[in-house]
């Protein structure tokens, strides 16, 4: 998933869904798989603009308890077939992230991998993420740097819509900052190689009360 905004969103993203056979691929987000050793059978996970399950779907196969979340219906019954083919078990929600009644305090892991929004819907996002982190938990983001703009590999075209270090550690006020990078990433869409792209990854560590 790459942006969100509301109701036209669900609609476009319905849409180019309903085009593809598989948007984004099956492998998981590089990130998460370089922080494979923290992700423990039992944990709780959030994934958040999960899509067709790519990562909520490698989340679950590492023995995690996890919640799919997207504006997509038409990915989200993707997701649950992958997950089905994969024997694991999947629970998912159909929710738009900004009226979405975020759980308070009761995730030890949240992710969001390329879910891009307008920086008021950023900001309010990553509040709520915040807020459902449960202390001693993880959150993990991999999107588009600023300079994705400049690359031609496509992307969300308003660079305000992507991340630096910069934001990314202002939007977690009071979590310790475990990893922050920017990156170069292939760019895989529809099952095509676009090119190359910039990336940040970003781990945060909400502190144990």
């Amino acid at each position: 998933m790459n942006d969100l905004s509301g109701s036209t969103k669900k609609f476009s993203w319905e849409q180019r869904y309903a085009d593809s056979d598989n948007l984004f691929g099956r492998t998981p987000s590089e990130l998460l798989l370089a922080w494979k050793d923290h992700f423990r059978t039992g944990l709780s996970a959030l994934a958040v603009g999960d899509g067709e399950g790519r990562n909520g779907v490698w989340l679950a196969e590492q023995g995690l308890d996890v919640l799919s979340i997207d504006i997509s219906s038409t990915a989200l019954s993707r997701a649950e077939g992958f997950a089905a083919e994969r024997g694991v078990k999947l629970q998912t929600e159909c929710a738009d992230l900004l009226t979405w009644q975020w759980p308070q305090q009761s995730f030890d892991i949240i992710t969001s991998i390329f879910v891009h929004m307008h920086a008021e819907l950023r900001q309010q996002v990553h509040q709520s993420m915040l807020q459902a982190i449960k202390p001693g938990g993880l959150i993990l983001i991999e999107g588009y740097h600023t300079n994705q703009c400049k690359m031609g590999s496509g992307g969300p075209s308003d660079p305000s819509m992507m991340f630096t270090p910069e934001l990314l550690k202002e939007d977690f006020p009071g979590m310790t900052i475990l990893h922050s990078e920017v990156l170069s990433t292939d760019v895989v869409m529809d099952g095509k190689q676009l090119g190359k792209g910039a990336a940040c990854h970003f781990v945060a560590h909400y502190p144990a009360t």
